[in-house]
């Protein structure tokens, strides 16, 4: 990967996680519980998936695998890089711990706590390290971050949709996202169990809109 193409993915990242950041802290206090377009999910599962995907470059960062060997390391779930590993154990302790606290705790504190951290760890020396093992294959830091700013932008909407709070969301942004998407669909399994539905159709020449109906989600709002 280029230097000015990692540069590009973490202006992204970052981009789309601080339109996230700003849905968050609108939340009323009483809408943590509302349900959201994504099956099963409150607004508090939302910011706490996010929360917890916020840890994800926190761990290669810092050299800890998110891949590792089937064995005393490994957890039950395989990941999805086909390459025979499995989810560091400790690694899904720590997401389904913030996934749980927020849910059930304060899904506003878990959220600045982790937005917090993450912002930490990437502002330091932790950039041009070699690849390493993670959920979707072997690969650098920078390679993992570069796709990864659509998730974000896809929960804002739905943090949205379940709070009423507005998105804010830019159309160059959307149309980035659904670019990336389309893109790796395959190659990352995009349209497995618990990742995205199939894609809807829709006639509107609205960016957000097209991102939205390719992920396969129904608005509620």
């Amino acid at each position: 990967m280029s230097e000015e193409k990692g540069v590009q993915g973490r202006l992204l990242f970052g981009r789309a996680l601080a339109k996230f950041d700003a849905v968050v802290r609108q939340v009323p206090e009483d809408a943590w519980g509302n349900a959201s377009p994504c099956e099963e999910w409150t607004a508090a599962d939302i910011v706490g998936h996010v929360a917890a995907t916020t840890q994800l470059p926190c761990f290669l960062a810092q050299r800890i695998p998110i891949g590792v060997p089937a064995g005393p390391e490994a957890s039950e779930r395989p990941t999805r890089g086909g390459d025979n590993l499995f989810f560091n154990k400790a690694v899904m302790e720590t997401l389904i711990g913030l996934r749980e606290e927020a849910v059930t705790g304060d899904a506003l504190g878990v959220w600045e706590r982790s937005y917090a951290h993450m912002n930490e760890v990437l502002s330091g020396d932790v950039w041009g390290q070699p690849p390493i093992a993670s959920q979707r294959g072997t690969m650098t830091l920078e390679e993992w971050l570069e796709p990864v700013f659509y998730d974000s932008t896809v929960h804002t909407w739905d943090l949205s949709q379940a709070t009423g709070v507005p998105h804010n969301l830019d159309d160059d942004l959307c149309r980035t996202a659904l670019a990336t998407l389309i893109s790796i669909t395959e190659s990352a399994d995009m349209r497995s169990a618990g990742v995205f539905l199939q894609a809807k159709d829709t006639e509107s020449d609205d960016p957000v809109d097209q991102l939205i109906a390719y992920t396969g989600r129904t608005p509620i709002r």
